[in-house]
């Protein structure tokens, strides 16, 4: 569990995915039909309105994917053509590119800057009667017969066909074309390809952004580049965060005769809490130290600081969940639970009396992919419950209120199934208050 901050981080990151295929375009009815499919640019990078038709071979595959994944870091919206058969048609291409003049708006592209992109395939989809603005040929099997070439044109092959190669370029180049014409002695990979003919667009000025302005999702991230770095230095300069309450706790002082002071430890879940439903702190006195993404080894080292020196008569302790999630680094469960006990001991000793609760559920880590939390937060809970038990402490059990059938939060009561929301934590107050209630009187 992180804070609020970090959680935000999460989905930035998460929205922020490269080469996505945000849609396919069927170009005419029928099962075998060319379609269109259309791979938005990462959102981190200023657009540029350049789009590109790519069309190519069964062979291809390979060097289509790369040109997608490099196009997608320029700010250009990348168009993969399939041909009902294994190799687009002109007339296929048309139908393509009429789609994409049709839709310009939507795609967010400019209509002028729309080209095309053959991969090993018969160059007459090259043919004038498309007015692409640029034409990049890798490895063409035929070169295009045309009487007028208007558009500046790329050529990659191998020397096989170096003759022909030759010969094109010389008529072209007569009757005043742009034509690059680059001849390999070798093989060369795919992603040299990709990036030589990205190279050139951009010396026609096609991957110059439409604006300097930065995207949102650019603004985003370097904003929560910098609060990463202000984490990051704080946990080598302040670990267990101790200046984060220490002037409020020069604020609180001593407890005054007859107050009942409360004190609730904890991370997110806790901080959160008084954010949430502040009417609940305020009413009853109650004193939060809860710090946001926060794992129980850093709270035992706090814990003197932020609860016993404020000589409460009760402490709520909910924790653990940060240390499933590996925020800190790998934990054993016995160990992270020895951290809760001992937070129990010490109030103890200070003459507090612990409560402690149960780690609420969970079904997965938005943070965190890959770690299954269901089973480290059961065996956690049995043994907070069994030293609960064993020790004659009250044991509070939210889990049961808020546990959905998948083993996660229900999801009306959770914000990010992790965190609970205002009505999350509305099921929990009676649970904690009737734990405190009876805490006070014995």
């Amino acid at each position: 569990m992180l804070s609020k901050f970090l959680s935000l981080l999460v989905v930035v990151f998460l929205s922020a995915s490269v080469q996505a295929q945000t849609k396919t375009v069927p170009l005419s009815s029928g099962q075998a039909e060319p379609t269109l499919c259309v791979y938005q640019p990462d959102p981190l990078v200023r657009p540029t309105g350049t789009s590109v038709v790519i069309c190519g071979s069964d062979q291809t595959d390979a060097l289509e994917k790369t040109l997608l994944s490099e196009l997608s870091k320029t700010g250009c919206v990348g168009f993969m053509l399939k041909g009902k058969q294994s190799t687009p048609t002109p007339a296929d291409l048309t139908k393509a590119f009429q789609n994409i003049q049709a839709n310009a708006t939507e795609y967010q592209i400019r209509k002028e800057r729309l080209g095309l992109l053959g991969l090993g395939v018969s160059s007459q989809l090259g043919a004038d009667d498309e007015p692409f603005a640029f034409i990049g040929l890798i490895d063409p099997v035929t070169l295009p017969k045309l009487k007028k070439l208007s558009a500046p044109v790329f050529i990659e092959a191998s020397k096989d066909n170096t003759t022909a190669m030759i010969r094109f370029y010389t008529k072209s180049k007569k009757r005043g074309a742009h034509i690059d014409l680059h001849l390999h002695e070798q093989a060369m990979q795919d992603s040299v390809k990709a990036t030589q003919w990205i190279d050139w667009l951009g010396s026609l000025g096609y991957m110059k952004p439409l604006s300097e302005d930065k995207t949102e999702a650019l603004k985003n991230k370097e904003a929560w580049d910098n609060l990463a770095k202000y984490y990051d230095d704080r946990l080598h300069k302040d670990w267990p965060w101790l200046a984060r309450y220490e002037e409020d706790n020069a604020k609180l002082g001593s407890p005054i005769a007859g107050e009942n002071r409360v004190v609730f430890m904890g991370d997110s879940i806790t901080e959160g809490w008084i954010s949430s439903d502040p009417d609940f702190f305020q009413t009853h006195k109650y004193i939060n130290r809860g710090i946001g993404g926060q794992t129980t080894p850093q709270m035992l080292v706090r814990f003197r600081q932020d609860v016993t020196s404020l000589h409460p008569k009760v402490v709520i302790i909910l924790a653990g969940i940060n240390d499933i999630a590996e925020n800190t680094g790998p934990s054993k469960i016995e160990n992270v639970a020895g951290n809760l006990f001992t937070m129990c001991e010490i109030a103890k000793v200070h003459g507090c009396k612990p409560i402690l609760c149960s780690v609420l559920p969970a079904a997965a880590f938005p943070w965190r992919q890959g770690i299954d939390p269901i089973p480290p937060i059961l065996k956690l809970n049995a043994l907070l419950k069994e030293y609960a038990g064993s020790n004659r402490l009250t044991y509070v059990d939210c889990y049961s209120a808020v546990v959905a059938e998948d083993k996660g939060m229900k999801k009306d009561l959770a914000k990010d199934g992790v965190h609970p929301s205002l009505a999350g934590y509305k099921v929990m107050e009676p649970l904690v208050q009737a734990a405190i209630d009876k805490a006070l009187v014995e």
